[in-house]
């Protein structure tokens, strides 16, 4: 079984350490980390952790992508992606160490041409196949329709024994409100709220919205709530995963790192209780570190059995 990868808008991370930091005025930082980024990249790079081969792939300018490179040889990764002139977008993650916070700063991405859009197109109707998981992830750059995720899922979801989207705003929107839906879907919970025009008021209202995406075609959705865990809904059952409780070093990446845990679950042919577990387990080491990787199989096994698996009342 092939894993196949798109990431449509990788970034370098510019991770800048600063305790204590505020807005408008002279801060100043401890480190700073520069890192190969991207929801369908990162996940590529867990599933990889955990034994499973992928490739990657999406589009990448040329003028810097020695940091990809180097990523994709230390994780052995397959690499596949398409490169067009120009470089790959920055995005600056600032963490405030003295309380866990992340803020954000992501830019917008190259604008890609028509040739690189078909040739992605092309790479993924020869390489799929009935055996094939396709995994899109992330957001889209400029020039690239926000229904894209939505065409693809309905180009190969007949084609392959999976398609999961990890994505958000109007790709999400769009991927959503298509006639033929991916596979997997894993919204967190304020894009749940977001793509639903309202808030999301209890754990009730969470797993009666999923499982209208499962009554649509989905077969598993995933809500992730941060600290307060994730439901993972199929048609039979639903389940709630409590994390464990970890010191939390970065939450970047801890929702690519569930989704690598699901995609492996499904390879494996686990049920969806060991799933939870084992996708929960690996965004809870996650957050214990900086960067994107897996611990050894014995702090994995520990996490897992301190997940708390329950049901609605």
């Amino acid at each position: 079984m092939k894993v196949i990868s798109v990431t449509a808008n990788p970034a370098i991370d510019l991770t800048i350490h600063a305790s204590d930091w505020r807005r408008g005025i002279v801060n100043r930082g401890q480190k700073i980390d520069k890192t190969a980024g991207g929801k369908g990249l990162t996940v590529a790079i867990n599933l990889r952790d955990a034994g499973i081969d992928a490739s990657v792939t999406g589009w990448m300018g040329t003028r810097n992508d020695s940091t990809f490179v180097a990523t994709f040889a230390e994780h052995r990764l397959d690499d596949q992606f398409i490169r067009i002139p120009g470089n790959t977008r920055r995005c600056i993650k600032i963490i405030d160490n003295s309380n866990g916070e992340t803020t954000d700063i992501n830019m917008p991405g190259l604008a890609i041409p028509p040739q690189a859009k078909a040739e992605l197109v092309a790479y993924l109707d020869a390489n799929l196949s009935a055996e094939s998981v396709l995994v899109m992830g992330g957001s889209l750059p400029p020039a690239v329709e926000e229904d894209f995720y939505a065409r693809m899922v309905a180009r190969f979801r007949a084609r392959c024994r999976c398609v999961v989207v990890d994505t958000s705003d109007g790709p999400l929107k769009a991927t959503m409100q298509a006639e033929v839906l991916p596979h997997i879907i894993k919204p967190n919970i304020h894009e749940l709220a977001d793509f639903c025009g309202r808030e999301v008021e209890d754990n009730e209202d969470v797993v009666n919205l999923a499982r209208e995406f499962i009554a649509r075609g989905v077969v598993l959705a995933v809500v992730s709530m941060g600290s307060r865990g994730a439901w993972f809904v199929n048609r039979e059952t639903a389940l709630h995963a409590a994390p464990p409780q970890v010191k939390v070093m970065s939450t970047v990446g801890a929702g690519d790192a569930m989704v690598a845990g699901i995609v492996r679950g499904m390879m494996l042919e686990h049920d969806l209780e060991r799933m939870a577990r084992t996708a929960t387990a690996y965004s809870a080491s996650n957050i214990q570190h900086m960067g994107t990787f897996l611990p050894d199989q014995a702090t994995i096994d520990k996490l897992k059995s301190r997940v708390v698996i329950s049901q609605l009342p």
